[in-house]
């Protein structure tokens, strides 16, 4: 027996839900509600709860509050926050609470079963575009070069100039430094940049 708990506060979408799960044999919800209150003053404490259905969007509230209670009460629960949501903060708030999964709720309520079969069989529970937004949160996308500050100010001014064509003697006039303080900033820029010439230099700070 597969035992479901609900708190979702639109009623149709709770009876979906609960229909959805009810129609599977073996399947049964244990508790089905719109409130915080109601859920914590019903909870089957004494009966094994598998999976616990969050609305994350309550009147007033919000179902991520209820995480403690559960890992509290019934710490093998899996506990799946539904949302019309799309928002990164509020995944991860989800996540570092103790949600085992995250659903954003444009999925078919059809689906369910296939949903939470997922999960059973040992796989994760979250939307497709959510899970990318967990990914770029502990991988975030590489910022370009001169975001870095890979590159020091007066270096980026004799790069700008490098790529303009200009010598350098020009550079060191219009910076007002020597030919060696040109040449000495040319060095750390094809260090820094892991070139060898001015052209590799200039096409890869412009690529960035």
């Amino acid at each position: 027996m597969i035992n479901f708990v609900i708190l979702e506060d639109d009623l149709i979408y709770r009876s979906m839900l609960e229909m959805s799960i009810t129609t599977q044999p073996g399947w049964r919800c244990l508790l089905s509600c719109s409130s915080i209150e109601e859920f914590k003053t019903n909870f089957p404490s004494r009966a094994r709860v598998d999976f616990a259905l969050l609305d994350i969007e309550l009147h007033g509230e919000s179902g991520i509050d209820v995480i403690p209670f559960l890992t509290v009460h019934s710490p093998n629960s899996n506990i799946i926050m539904l949302t019309s949501v799309e928002e990164r903060d509020i995944l991860m708030r989800a996540l570092n609470k103790g949600a085992t999964g995250y659903l954003l709720k444009d999925f078919p309520v059809s689906t369910l079963p296939d949903i939470i079969q997922t999960a059973i069989d040992g796989g994760a529970l979250i939307s497709p575009s959510m899970a990318r937004h967990l990914v770029e949160y502990f991988n975030p996308p590489k910022r370009k070069l001169y975001e870095q500050d890979i590159l020091t100010s007066k270096e980026h001014q004799v790069l700008r100039r490098l790529a303009d064509g200009k010598t350098y003697e020009e550079i060191g006039m219009h910076m007002s430094i020597s030919k060696d303080g040109v040449r000495y900033h040319v060095r750390n820029i094809y260090s820094k940049l892991n070139v060898k010439k001015r052209a590799d230099a200039v096409r890869k700070w412009q690529e960035n």
